[in-house]
């Protein structure tokens, strides 16, 4: 399988966690042999942006952080610092630049925000194209041992499989097949079935190494969750894009959960337009 990422776009504030971010996003391009894109933005509704000290302090640190990736993992990184909206620069740089995959950090969110786009990083998730990468915690390894995708009963569940095979095959990963019920009707289990016998005929083809289950819970977030915790998962896959698709504003309740709150990396695939009435099981 030939890699469709060709350029890795890591979007930097200098906090810890953008950091862990880029190095995972170094990572990923010193094993691609790809270019690696770091990007700060001048956010221009903060007033110290704006100062001519806040250009030449984010210059050096720019300067001084793209060394250290350089240096450490060998890989051709480049360092941009441009003003306007986080998010919106965030998506037409990935656009005008060809991006295929964007890493970023999240701090996640609690209580009123869990029901908006309260994140830069969420709403990056709802608005790209792109798969997107966040991670919520600095102290996750850079190399995906186990990686987890759940497979739910939305039409839309299966597409993210391909992206994610790409990263498992990169990393040598094993792939863990989690189908989510929120009814315990045979005939609900009797279709998971059926879609897991499809995503283990991918995952065969690749030669990967893979284990399935099938769990029942109410909240399908919380069960995914759990399961990636007792098997030490280091990524999680989920798809995004026909809840955002239909408001514009908000995520499905699985993925801001999974976003929000996984302690470990979130691997967000946008499904294309023809799976929002086309189902692919």
């Amino acid at each position: 399988m030939t890699s469709s990422i060709k350029k890795i776009l890591v979007p930097v504030d200098f906090s810890d966690i953008s950091k862990a971010a880029a190095l995972q996003g170094a990572e990923m391009a010193r094993l691609l042999n790809v270019q690696m894109d770091l990007l700060h933005i001048k956010d221009e509704k903060q007033e110290n942006h704006n100062s001519p000290a806040y250009h030449q302090n984010a210059s050096t640190q720019m300067e001084n952080f793209k060394k250290e990736v350089q240096d450490s993992y060998g890989i051709t990184a480049e360092g941009y610092i441009i003003p306007g909206n986080v998010v919106d620069q965030i998506i037409e740089f990935s656009k005008r630049k060809s991006v295929d995959q964007i890493v970023m950090g999240t701090h996640g969110a609690s209580g009123y925000r869990e029901m908006f786009i309260g994140s830069n990083a969420q709403r990056v998730v709802t608005l790209s194209d792109i798969p997107v990468l966040t991670m919520l915690d600095c102290k996750n390894e850079s190399k995906f041992r186990n990686i987890l995708i759940p497979i739910d009963n939305s039409i839309h569940s299966r597409e993210k499989v391909n992206v994610t095979i790409e990263i498992a095959k990169l990393f040598n990963s094993k792939v863990h097949i989690l189908g989510l019920v929120d009814s315990d009707a045979n005939i609900d289990r009797d279709k998971m079935v059926i879609k897991l016998e499809s995503v283990e005929k991918h995952v065969k083809h690749e030669k990967l190494s893979y284990v399935t289950t099938i769990e029942y819970g109410d909240n399908i977030a919380k069960t995914a969750i759990n399961y990636s915790n007792i098997n030490k998962c280091d990524l999680i896959s989920i798809n995004t894009g026909h809840e955002s698709k239909i408001t514009g504003i908000f995520l499905g309740p699985f993925a801001q959960q999974i976003v929000n709150h996984s302690p470990i990396p979130v691997l967000s695939v946008k499904q294309t337009e023809a799976l929002f009435t086309t189902a692919t099981f």
